[in-house]
């Protein structure tokens, strides 16, 4: 089934040519190419600290990005036992593609007999074999054929519904699908998973010099750091270039430190200054990062400038937005609208719950969706209502002439009942769009004459339904601001209560401009454009760039990054500023080449500014750890510049639940008898005796916490007693 064809080569363009896709690259290795150690080794330089150009800075990350690649690669065929797989149920050729059809859930965990079945996602690379492989060998050995594939399309990411149809492009022919063997037995075909590239493809269109050359500002100040002196610039770095006294009143109700007021301060002042900017945020463990942050957000929102805020992770990233909606709800005065702020990210992998749902961008597309329908949505319930105040009685005539039978109800009956559907349906409609859609893009003017609607509409109703008027309900409808024939109070005030109501309905009619769509990636694309405040991964800012609004970007845990991955949001051409938070003297990004560790291919962005003498904002007081435990970080990393909160001074920061040094702050367990071993892969290693002491320890915590809740549960019982 699979063809023994050679794979495609590497269209490799030259300077000044078009840049190469990097899906091509990938599918013209071999799997001798991918295990060879050797292959970019040659290309792979050590990337200095300064560049002379943009064009020699970009170049400088081409072959390590190749190379980690290639190396990831590599890891994961050596684990392919461990990888998901799937039985490939059918496979189709369409203009040099393939269309692929994969077992259902059932069939699938019977043919992988393992009971969690791969389903591919757009950016999978996969490898394609006659035989479920569970080593490298058993797809190479004796020249068994194989394909190495990429998944294009599969599944749409505003639909909730699962899909077993996947296209995707190989490395070579495959062969007539849904060949026969000998026996007439159809012959199987397995995928197995490797990794997804998705991020990888993205950083690679980033390093394309065109993509850059037109948008110049914050990559210019990157690039070219240290810039040249400016001794005016120099003179008024420190100065209190901010002088909002409003700024200076709200952030002093944020209980901040004078680190985190003066990081935050800092931010805002290079802001207002016409030259594009870096700031970064020097923030230790437990020095409150994400409050800093969720305050700059606060009042950057506050002070209408758009912002991108980035992480590397999706927990990451929910956390600094959780921290922020928070943050709104307990200090801004209104909460009712939150269609500026935006949370983005792909629904399987952020795994959204709580209060963010009502910032999610999936959660936000499926609100909107009857909101914006042509033939139901917030333009149809207008024109119905307006219709119903303007024809109401017509329309109950010709309701009656083609009422053919059955009962025919009185026109107070038909038009009662007529009003309460439209009526509870545009409520309902009005409160999503005014939460879901910013107020920008519904203009104050709107916003206001929806409230005003919304609010003389609940009047109408209320007197509609609480007041018998019985059979003088026609008059209601056919009042124009005359003299009633009948002199029913209550008559003339809902008259006069309909024409305003109808007024006010025309008047939005003419002037709001909403979407008329029922298209999932219409309105997606609506909520990305639109917001002004939008938190997603580093990775997926990439589907951001045709905001126009957001000038400010800031990216949680930056030293966590590789500074080529800083490139993917740096791409907004509207970006004027970037705050990059972060801590170099933590975990740096994960890199998987030895060739690219020793070429600083793992170096962050913050790290290299902050090695050329950058100026970095230190976070200086921490709140977490004991200050038997914050020492040792303290002085080993911080020199001694970092101070213990007052909360973490008192006795009762220190919990024991157990009696002995063990259960102290900190503790340190020799292990005499454990040996290392690896595990099955050869990667990993482990000591077992060592997991057999930690469990004692946590069974015995349990057992004290245990212990320690049941004695207090018994003394408020007795104290309730008594």
């Amino acid at each position: 089934m699979i063809g023994r064809g050679g794979g495609r080569g590497m269209q490799r363009k030259d300077a000044g040519e078009e840049w190469p896709n990097l899906v091509d690259v990938v599918l013209s290795w071999s799997l001798k190419d991918v295990m060879n150690e050797g292959l970019f080794k040659d290309k792979v330089k050590k990337i200095p600290s300064t560049f002379s150009h943009l064009k020699s800075y970009l170049e400088w990350f081409t072959s390590p990005l190749l190379e980690e690649l290639r190396a990831e690669m590599s890891s994961s065929l050596e684990s392919l036992s461990t990888m998901p797989s799937v039985r490939i149920s059918w496979i189709e050729e369409k203009k040099g593609k393939y269309e692929i059809c994969v077992a259902s859930d059932s069939q699938a965990a019977k043919s992988c007999n393992q009971p969690e079945c791969y389903a591919p996602s757009v950016g999978d690379i996969m490898i394609l074999s006659d035989v479920k492989p569970g080593h490298i060998s058993d797809i190479t050995r004796n020249g068994r054929p194989y394909r190495v594939a990429f998944v294009t399309e599969g599944g749409d990411e505003d639909d909730d519904s699962p899909t077993s149809k996947y296209v995707i492009i190989s490395s070579g022919i495959i062969d007539a699908a849904n060949e026969k063997c000998q026996d007439g037995k159809i012959k199987p075909l397995f995928a197995a998973y490797l990794l997804n590239i998705v991020t990888y493809i993205r950083i690679w269109r980033c390093l394309d010099y065109e993509v850059f050359r037109r948008n110049r500002g914050l990559i210019q100040e990157m690039v070219h750091y240290p810039p040249v002196p400016d001794i005016r610039q120099e003179r008024t770095e420190d100065a209190a270039s901010f002088d909002s006294m409003d700024i200076w009143t709200k952030l002093s109700t944020m209980d901040l430190n004078n680190s985190q007021n003066d990081a935050v301060l800092n931010c805002i002042s290079k802001i207002h200054r016409n030259s594009s900017s870096f700031s970064l945020i020097w923030g230790p463990p437990g020095t409150g990062k994400t409050k800093t942050i969720s305050v700059l957000l606060w009042l950057m929102r506050e002070m209408k400038h758009g912002t991108l805020a980035c992480a590397p992770t999706n927990l990451a990233i929910k956390q600094v937005a959780s921290r922020f909606l928070r943050l709104i709800k307990e200090r801004s005065f209104d909460t009712s609208c939150l269609g500026d702020v935006l949370l983005i990210g792909n629904k399987q992998r952020m795994c959204v719950d709580g209060d963010l749902k009502e910032i999610y961008l999936h959660d936000r597309v499926r609100k909107l969706l009857g909101c914006f329908a042509p033939m139901t949505g917030w333009r149809h319930l207008l024109s119905s209502l307006s219709d119903l105040f303007q024809n109401g009685y017509s329309q109950y005539l010709q309701y009656l002439q083609d009422q053919k039978e059955g009962d025919k109800p009185s026109f107070f009956s038909y038009i009662r009942k007529r009003f309460t559907i439209i009526y509870t349906y545009l409520r309902r409609c009005f409160k999503e769009l005014l939460f879901h859609v910013p107020k920008s893009s519904i203009l104050e003017v709107n916003y206001n004459n929806i409230l005003s609607i919304l609010e003389m509409l609940g009047d109408f109703n209320s007197m509609f339904q609480r007041r018998y008027i019985g059979d003088e309900v026609k008059e209601v409808f056919m009042y124009n601001n005359g003299e009633p024939d009948s002199r029913n109070s209550s008559v003339i005030t809902l008259g006069k209560a309909r024409l305003k109501c109808l007024e006010q309905l025309n008047t939005l009619l003419s002037c709001l401009k909403l979407p008329l769509t029922s298209s999932k990636r219409v309105i997606r694309d609506f909520c990305t454009e639109n917001a002004s405040i939008i938190f997603c991964t580093v990775s997926s800012s990439s589907k951001v760039i045709t905001n126009k609004k957001l000038e400010l970007l800031v990216i949680d845990e930056a030293a966590q990054l590789k500074e080529c991955e800083t490139l993917i949001p740096l791409r907004l051409r509207t970006l004027k500023h970037a705050v990059l938070i972060g801590d170099e003297c933590q975990l740096p990004a994960t890199v998987k080449s030895k060739v690219c560790t020793d070429a600083l291919f793992g170096r962050s962005l913050f790290e290299r500014l902050s090695s050329l003498g950058h100026r970095k904002h230190l976070l200086n007081v921490q709140y977490r750890m004991h200050p038997s435990i914050s020492i040792f970080p303290n002085t080993s990393f911080y020199d001694g510049k970092i101070s213990d909160a007052p909360i973490v001074m008192q006795n009762g920061h220190q919990k024991m639940y157990l009696p002995g040094s063990m259960f102290g702050p900190y503790s340190f367990v020799n292990i005499g008898d454990g040996t290392e071993e690896f595990d099955e892969l050869g990667h990993s290693r482990r000591n077992l005796v060592e997991v057999v002491v930690i469990e004692e320890i946590l069974c015995s915590l349990q057992r004290g916490m245990f212990s320690l809740f049941t004695n207090y549960l018994v003394m408020s019982i007795t104290f309730q007693f008594f």
